[in-house]
């Protein structure tokens, strides 16, 4: 009886740790149109193009020059497979953009993490984000996926 019992826990054991399976973010997961709180939006194509539209430019690059100052540029987007974000809910996949302003002669890169939903964050649906300020503060200017 007790020897039925052992095997039936570790069953259910296995059971629960093959249920909380986490699911590895694919680039196709990221095609589509996102969207901030502040109704910023990033539209990333299959075709590896992209479109800024309405981001707040000091998140991106904390200049004084930039305050108050919207990102609105075409450019490229890669999927990540090591973002280096100092892997948070064990993802360490990014998206990287590469924009041009040619009226001001920059070219500028956006290096936008993944955070999931769940109780370890590690499964879908995704969310992109930065941090906005010191990390630590665990501050996100985030993106959920639209379309």
């Amino acid at each position: 009886m007790k020897t039925k019992l052992n095997y039936l826990l570790i069953i259910m054991g296995l059971i629960l740790l093959y249920s909380c399976n986490e699911v590895k973010p694919k680039q196709n997961d990221f095609i589509g149109t996102w969207k901030s709180s502040d109704n910023a939006f990033i539209n990333l194509n299959a075709n590896g193009t992209c479109t800024l539209k309405s981001i707040d430019y000091y998140k991106i690059s904390s200049f004084p020059k930039n305050k108050n100052k919207e990102l609105n540029a075409e450019g490229t987007w890669v999927f990540l497979e090591n973002a280096e974000s100092g892997i948070i809910d064990n993802i360490d996949n990014g998206i990287k953009i590469t924009y041009n302003l040619p009226k001001e002669n920059i070219k500028g890169e956006i290096i936008l993490y993944i955070s999931g939903q769940g109780i370890k964050g590690n499964n879908p649906p995704w969310n992109l984000f930065l941090w906005d300020g010191d990390p630590d503060e665990m501050l996100k200017y985030e993106f959920i996926k639209i379309k």
